[in-house]
């Protein structure tokens, strides 16, 4: 076969496979914003939560429970948030264990701010970016640690050992 067709194979081929994956993550996303688009209050709320292009950072959005209703909102780095619809236009976001009342306007600064947090906490994109694992905390303090800690060596002479008693044959013992 001649080079100019396979590499015109080879192009093709790859083109097409990224048009199937770029279709995939646009459904993917299509489905993931459902939620937000079939309920109003839910979408106000996520733009004054994030921002009016909050699609951007969103992975998944799903309903978790019925009564009160609860969104589990996945963001793009792995990270969750939950979205509670108390009724009556009462909404409340429970952002890393804390919950924040959507009613008043320093609560949703506080939020809008943890969700910002969340979003800088970026391990999970980091590892599929470089496709290699992050070192755990507790094993890199570890390794750290006993990496970077001094040896130390005792200048002292260690002191003479008394000479070991002979030690003495025991009977076996009789069934």
């Amino acid at each position: 076969m001649n080079k100019q067709l396979l590499l015109e194979k080879y192009i093709k081929v790859a083109v097409r496979k990224a048009l199937k994956e770029e279709e995939a993550k646009q459904q993917k996303a299509t489905k993931a914003m459902y939620l937000v688009y079939r309920f109003p209050g839910l979408k106000k709320m996520m733009i004054d939560l994030m921002s009016p292009s909050f699609g951007r950072f969103i992975q998944d959005v799903s309903l978790v429970a019925p009564k009160p209703t609860t969104f589990n909102i996945k963001l793009i780095n792995d990270q969750e948030f939950y979205v509670i619809y108390d009724g009556r236009k009462n909404w409340t976001s429970k952002i890393s264990g804390k919950r924040y009342n959507m009613q008043e306007l320093s609560e949703i600064e506080r939020a809008s701010q943890s969700v910002a947090d969340l979003l800088e906490l970026s391990y999970a994109l980091d590892e599929k970016i470089n496709g290699a694992e992050m070192p755990k905390p507790d094993a890199g303090a570890e390794a750290f640690t006993a990496a970077s800690a001094p040896t130390v060596t005792p200048e002292v002479p260690p002191a003479e050992e008394p000479a070991a008693a002979p030690e003495e044959e025991t009977p076996p013992a009789e069934a």
